[in-house]
């Protein structure tokens, strides 16, 4: 697969972890513009998330890997590997508010066999001043994760009209009620939407209402964009 010369580089090659090696899925971050190569559909589902969620700063995928036993952050792997290593690629990093913040996305059932594995991480990660976080699909509704995808899409391929969108709608006089209302004459109304949603023109809920039924109510955002702040890090 061709990749983008420009992107950091990882610890671990997605598409080589078998020896009849497997897909990897490639996203493009709507912060960096650089390629994010990531394993699986659900790193792919919950990696748009992070990348729309505002407060982070450097999405990378699969960029360290820890040596739970040495104590030692590889950023590029060894020739060989120690004794008595125990190696752990991260699937995800991101800094948020200064401090960077570990993901390991896998599905319920591989969480309720690994906790053993994760508490030696979450211990690394706390010696080294991080966070962990175990994430799994299935903790977000299916409408949620339709939506960031829409919202992560539109955000990609439609940036540089994304400003002047939001406007027209920042322009509207009453931005509270059914969104087909509020958007009354700007056509294509979903357009205009998505842009007013990402640069916090309007809000919606996007956990529970469809952004491609074009049914539900919206309010002003006055610039929030926190509802793209799913993950809670308290």
């Amino acid at each position: 697969m061709k990749r983008d010369a420009k992107s950091p580089p990882a610890t671990r090659h997605v598409a080589r972890r078998t020896k009849r090696g497997r897909k990897a899925y490639v996203m493009k971050s709507v912060k960096s513009g650089l390629e994010i190569r990531l394993e699986s559909k659900d790193e792919l589902a919950l990696a748009r998330l992070l990348d729309l969620d505002p407060r982070g700063q450097q999405l990378r995928a699969q960029g360290e890997t820890y040596d739970l036993v040495r104590g030692e952050i590889h950023r590029t792997m060894p020739v060989s590997k120690a004794v008595n290593a125990q190696y752990y690629t991260v699937d995800l990093t991101d800094v948020v508010a200064g401090i960077t913040h570990v993901y390991e996305i896998k599905p319920k059932r591989f969480c309720a066999k690994n906790h053993g594995l994760f508490d030696l991480v979450e211990a690394f990660c706390q010696r080294n001043g991080m966070r962990f976080h175990v994430l799994s699909k299935e903790d977000f509704s299916k409408t949620l994760l339709t939506n960031i995808e829409l919202l992560h899409q539109f955000a990609r391929q439609c940036q540089e009209m994304l400003d002047g969108w939001a406007q027209a709608v920042d322009n509207v006089e009453n931005k509270q009620g059914h969104v087909k209302e509020v958007l009354k004459g700007l056509e294509p109304n979903s357009y205009f939407l998505m842009a007013a949603l990402l640069k916090g023109v309007i809000k919606a809920d996007i956990h529970s209402s469809s952004l491609l039924s074009m049914d539900f109510i919206v309010e002003p955002g006055h610039g929030d964009t926190s509802m793209l702040e799913v993950l809670r890090y308290e």
